[in-house]
């Protein structure tokens, strides 16, 4: 499982803050926290807000100097993320994303990085409502992406977790949709504090959805791995799956709670 630490995004609204008012010392305390907590990439998102090139420049600047992992560079923009690609050189680094009909324009800048790239199986027609539709555009859309010369295991599909509040369907297609685009050989994704928004005590949707998308073969998360009880339900659940050998991870981590 590739974990990706969801929390330097300025739609949370302390992100923004410390971003806006560049404040360092709150960020790399945010970062740090993240690499110690078992983050594998940290997403940058610096959407919102205003001034996104240059705050994308500058965050991207202090995960670098303040973390050894990988950086998700995460943005609407082609051009933003064009910019950014070119400071990253050296490091293990995932683009999110495109879609069918959007950012395509990005993927020979991803290949001439040797980056990874996030897929959205969708198109101008919005996102499929049943796991056999988001399977085919997924389909579609690995073709377009191998096509412009990015090799299979680089690619990251997502599987579209949207807030079980909208539809209480929601959660069922995106969990049947990941051994679907699983059995294919390409890995799975999703932002996990996506399925609770509009509910109270998130934190307990969003254990519950990530303990299930494990079981059901998910590759790679966007998540608060700082949250106790998420980075306890993420460790359980791969303990169960047969992904942590012998369980070493879960018995560190319950040791490490206790002390």
């Amino acid at each position: 499982m590739i974990v990706i630490g969801e929390k330097l995004n300025t739609s949370i609204p302390k992100t923004l803050e410390a971003v806006q008012s560049r404040d360092e010392k709150t960020l790399i305390a945010l970062i740090c926290a993240q690499e110690e907590a078992g983050a594998d990439f940290q997403d940058v998102n610096t959407a919102v807000g205003g001034g996104e090139l240059e705050s994308m420049r500058w965050l991207s600047g202090l995960v670098l100097a303040h973390s050894k992992g990988g950086i998700m560079l995460d943005s609407p923009s082609p051009d933003i993320i064009e910019d950014a690609i070119k400071t990253v050189g050296g490091r293990p680094v995932i683009v999110n994303s495109v879609t069918l009909s959007q950012r395509l324009s990005l993927l020979p800048v991803v290949r001439e990085a040797g980056a990874s790239v996030v897929g959205l199986p969708m198109d101008e027609d919005g996102i499929p409502s049943t796991p056999e539709g988001r399977a085919e555009k997924a389909k579609r859309l690995v073709g377009k992406i191998t096509e412009a010369g990015i090799p299979p295991e680089n690619i990251y599909l997502d599987v579209l977790a949207e807030s079980v509040a909208v539809a209480d369907g929601n959660l069922v297609t995106a969990l049947r949709t990941i051994p679907l685009i699983g059995a294919t050989g390409i890995k799975t994704i999703c932002g996990v504090s996506n399925v609770s928004f509009g509910l109270p005590r998130r934190i307990n949707i969003n254990c519950a959805f990530l303990s299930a998308a494990v079981a059901s073969g998910l590759s790679g998360a966007i998540l608060d791995i700082t949250s106790p009880a998420v980075k306890t339900a993420l460790l359980s659940s791969l303990a169960v799956a047969g992904q942590d050998e012998y369980c070493l991870d879960y018995i560190a981590h319950i040791r490490n709670m206790n002390e």
